[in-house]
């Protein structure tokens, strides 16, 4: 079904170059656009509206690689010529909003969410396109409006308050992957701590497959952005605190789910450095972090299993990785539509097996796979994943998206996220 419509798509759309690249120069300039949005509704509809749009002073992505090839994330942004016809840029992403839209607060009240992407800045006018994937895996139009980039009403405000640290430089910003890590419930006396613990974390992170052998590929950087009050909102324990980028618990009801909805300080904070991707540091040393396609990562300072748990989390905001773990559903049917893949690469359904990882399976091994110690390190289809029990599978019996007992992806998600590095280092 999928390859039928996007074929039908491209012949509908002849002038459109689906995935050709571009060339940098001709359309943009070495700055970044940011559009932030609202997005609102329930778990039957959603509507966007503009908020605004703010130029910023580094483009920390690709030159050369412009055109999303990897279809993940539950909302594509797309910037296209004037006309419409010519695809410039696109990226996939993800966002709390969708997440939502899965609670049980969703089939009861509308409830909107603030939420920003951004874009290298047009030399010329353009066409900016939101667009949202439906249960079927395929995506519909939310929001589109022309720009002018000389448009006086693009805010062009110069940022001074916060000072940047380069951690670790592997190289040009546009020829890496770019993360930035931004502290929260650090105060300014903690500052030497926090560099601490970004260089704990930096380690953590080369210590893990494929990072480890591509360190070169790589640039760390640090906004030194303090918080009033140390450590972050727990919500169950009444404790709240007062810190710049406006973390807490307890999101969606769960207790170790750590983020933020405060998405404009977040990005007016990661505006400091050329960036990827954000990473959050949150000053606590309680378990939890949080991990959202292109959107943002988190993770706690200092609980002992902060180091496994910073990866997991990059696994999923930076690769689109699905938890391969069961979490409080029964039935698959509770969050899948059942007639198609799930579009993240390491969950399958086995509606289409021969679209996700099938070629890896040994002829000899049985699919549905046993959950047993003689397929401990075989890849195969091993039921419960993506946060149900039942009906969805994974690729083995263990891997960094499900679990903390290993430093190890599987060999599905280790692929995935070398495709992924490889993207932005190009």
């Amino acid at each position: 079904m999928r390859k039928y419509f996007l074929f039908i798509l491209i012949i509908l759309l002849p002038g459109i170059n689906l995935f050709a690249q571009v060339n940098f120069n001709d359309y943009f300039l070495d700055k970044s656009l940011r559009f932030d949005y609202i997005i609102g509704g329930n778990n039957k509809e959603s509507k966007v509206y503009f908020n605004k749009l703010k130029e910023e002073p580094f483009w920390g992505g690709s030159e050369q690689n412009l055109i999303d090839k990897f279809n993940f994330g539950d909302f594509r942004v797309s910037v296209f010529d004037s006309t419409g016809n010519t695809l410039l840029y696109s990226r996939g992403y993800s966002s709390l909003y969708v997440e939502w839209i899965d609670t049980e607060e969703a089939k009861h009240i509308d409830r909107s969410f603030y939420e920003s992407v951004v874009v290298p800045f047009p030399k010329q006018k353009v066409l900016i396109k939101i667009e949202m994937r439906d249960k079927k895996n395929i995506f519909h139009s939310l929001f589109e409006m022309p720009i002018n980039p000389d448009a006086v009403s693009i805010i062009r405000d110069k940022q001074t308050a916060y000072k940047t640290q380069k951690l670790y430089y592997s190289g040009n910003h546009h020829k890496k992957l770019d993360i930035v890590i931004l502290p929260d419930g650090y105060i300014e006396k903690d500052s030497a701590k926090f560099h601490k613990d970004c260089k704990r974390f930096i380690s953590y992170f080369f210590n893990v497959e494929p990072f480890k052998s591509n360190a070169d590929k790589v640039n760390f950087w640090a906004v030194d952005a303090y918080s009033e009050e140390s450590g972050t909102d727990m919500p169950r324990k009444n404790i709240w605190k007062n810190t710049v980028l406006n973390t807490h618990f307890n999101t969606f009801g769960s207790e170790r789910y750590l983020t933020t909805q405060d998405i404009e300080t977040v990005r007016n904070t990661a505006a400091y450095a050329p960036y990827d991707q954000i990473y959050i540091l949150v000053n606590t040393d309680k378990y939890g972090g949080g991990g959202v396609y292109n959107y943002y990562n988190l993770c706690s300072a200092d609980n002992k299993y902060s180091g496994r748990v910073f990866t997991h989390e990059f696994g999923h905001a930076f690769a689109a990785l699905a938890d391969e773990y069961q979490y409080g559903y029964d039935k698959a049917e509770e969050l899948y539509d059942m007639s198609v893949e799930p579009w993240q690469v390491n969950i399958t359904n086995l509606v289409d097996f021969d679209s996700k990882w099938k070629n890896l399976v040994e002829k000899d091994t049985p699919v549905p796979t046993p959950d047993m110690p003689k397929y401990k390190n075989t890849i195969g289809a091993f039921e419960g994943a993506g946060y149900v029990k039942k009906g969805i599978y994974r690729p083995m019996h263990d891997c960094k998206m499900r679990s903390n007992s290993t430093d190890k992806f599987c060999p599905v998600c280790y692929k995935t996220v070398l495709d992924m590095l490889l993207f932005y280092s190009e």
